[in-house]
């Protein structure tokens, strides 16, 4: 699996997490019965709270717990946690204590009535404040799991048809079978998966965790999108320019190769041509040594040369077949002083 593949699933991973932490009017428009949750909550008597008050009671839910991909989940969230929670004084109403957001934490109903009048004491307050913590970070990965699936198909439909198209050109260039491109394709489409679900699942357990991360990212979102799609394009014609390339380098050392051989028969010919003259050389250069040999007077002079004769053809490889005189009887033929 190529690096631009990689960036690719993660890119597009990010650019769909999409994190909203609830604001009171996606609670008016989904959750009205929780209005009154959050501006008179810890209020017997008295005006109720301001708009910036009561948004002050919303940010005191754990950020995960009042998080969605919008405002009607998120808002579903926040109606889940405090269906059974209690804006609880630290400091009792009835000792004077303030109903503002700075006096009041959020705590199951059933603690907080069995405390009565009693103040909070520091050790009530840490528990709560870690509890808090808890169910920040347990809310952290729960949005982030339920991210990571829609990653992992993001991740994995980025990274398919690139990986289909880069295995199939290497199939047509004889690089490996259809079926090694197949495994092959589906190895890179898991990879691709599982790059776009660690992404999607890291960026939204952050930015659920810290809403300031969250509009950070929905700000940058679009340019996510359009870097995603630009790589996306990137890639393809990256592909398509590797794949020009190595056939190019294919045929072209196909040429080297042919070349080559055409030299290799030519030196092959030149060589049994040399081997041809030289040999033609030395026949002229025996057949003159043949031809003026001188002759002598007489039977006897020509009955020496003939021997003379049919010794050399046999040294050259004559045999009968070349000749009639060259055969063992022939020799009767001869004088016997011979």
């Amino acid at each position: 699996m190529s690096e631009d593949s990689n960036r690719n699933a993660g890119v597009n991973a990010a650019a769909n997490c999409h994190v909203h932490h609830v604001t009171l009017n996606d609670i008016a428009l989904n959750i009205p019965e929780k209005v009154n949750h959050l501006y008179r909550g810890g209020i017997r008597q008295g005006a109720s709270r301001t708009d910036l008050q009561a948004q002050q009671m919303v940010d005191k839910i754990p950020a995960s717990h009042r998080a969605g991909v919008d405002g009607k989940s998120a808002a579903a969230r926040t109606k889940e946690y405090l269906s059974n929670k209690d804006a609880s004084h630290i400091k009792p109403h009835s000792k004077g204590g303030s109903t503002d957001p700075s006096n009041l934490k959020w705590e199951d109903r059933s603690p907080n009535r069995l405390r009565g009048d009693k103040p909070m004491t520091p050790k009530e307050q840490k528990a709560l404040d870690t509890k808090a913590n808890f169910d920040n970070v347990s809310g952290t990965f729960q949005r982030g799991l339920e991210a990571g699936v829609k990653g992992a198909v993001i991740g994995a439909v980025t990274t398919l048809p690139f990986s289909f198209l880069r295995n199939a050109l290497r199939v047509s260039r004889g690089e490996m079978t259809a079926q090694d491109a197949a495994l092959e394709t589906g190895k890179d489409t898991l990879i691709g998966g599982a790059v776009g679900g660690v992404t999607a699942v890291t960026v939204t357990t952050v930015a659920a965790a810290f809403p300031p991360i969250a509009i950070a990212l929905t700000a940058i979102s679009p340019v996510l999108l359009i870097a995603g799609g630009a790589g996306m394009v990137y890639e393809f014609f990256k592909i398509l320019d590797d794949h020009k390339q190595q056939v190019g380098e294919y045929y072209e050392s196909l040429t080297q190769q042919q070349l080559g051989y055409l030299h290799q028969i030519e030196d092959e010919m030149i060589y049994e041509h040399n081997k041809n003259l030289r040999f033609l050389a030395e026949s002229r250069t025996l057949s003159e040594e043949i031809t003026n040999r001188p002759r002598k007077a007489g039977i006897d002079g020509a009955l020496e040369r003939l021997q003379e004769s049919m010794a050399i053809a046999r040294s050259l490889g004559a045999t009968e077949s070349d000749s009639k005189l060259l055969g063992s009887s022939n020799m009767r033929y001869l004088s016997p002083n011979t």
